[in-house]
């Protein structure tokens, strides 16, 4: 009973192991068990457990010239996720649409009319290609992880952001 409850405070898994070994066998002393505990300890400390792990989508960010090609195709959408006050103060990346980050999951949720009304521009599929910048990129990379959770395969950082892009325009 003692080594048991030895073997269940140091490994918990290898006591029901333990348990019914010696249910099964014949071994009734502690010193006929010691063989088999030493054997226990090593099968559990080298012995690799197999975890499930999800696998992270990869991160796609894009560059000053990626986004300066994309201002002139009509089929990426570029949004600009900072605040309304912000885009006022310091500009915009031409062709983009100002939805703020916490708008970013109820406007992709949008209907297809409703988002044609608000922005003037078809909504995106969930293949659709679909830029997020902000001022130094931080924002945007958590409009993409929001919109790759609704689904957005082609989700977009521009890491620079607003930032890099005035500093290559002047």
């Amino acid at each position: 009973m003692y080594l048991r409850a030895l073997v269940r405070r140091i490994v918990p898994s290898s006591f029901h192991i333990l348990k019914l070994t010696t249910a099964q066998s014949s071994i009734s002393t502690k010193k006929s068990l010691s063989p088999y505990i030493s054997q226990c300890f090593i099968n559990v400390h080298t012995t690799k457990r197999m975890y499930t792990q999800e696998t992270a989508q990869p991160v796609m960010n894009v560059d000053y010239d990626y986004v300066q090609q994309a201002t002139g195709n009509n089929n990426v959408l570029i949004v600009d996720v900072r605040e309304p006050d912000e885009v006022k103060e310091h500009g915009k990346i031409p062709n983009s649409v100002n939805i703020p980050l916490g708008n970013i999951t109820p406007v992709l949720s949008m209907s297809e009319n409703e988002f044609q009304n608000t922005y003037n521009r078809a909504k995106p599929t969930p293949n659709s290609e679909i830029i997020f910048y902000c001022m130094i990129g931080k924002r945007s990379g958590k409009a993409q992880q929001n919109a790759t959770e609704l689904g957005y395969k082609n989700a977009k950082n521009y890491v620079g952001s607003w930032n890099d892009w005035a500093s290559k325009q002047k």
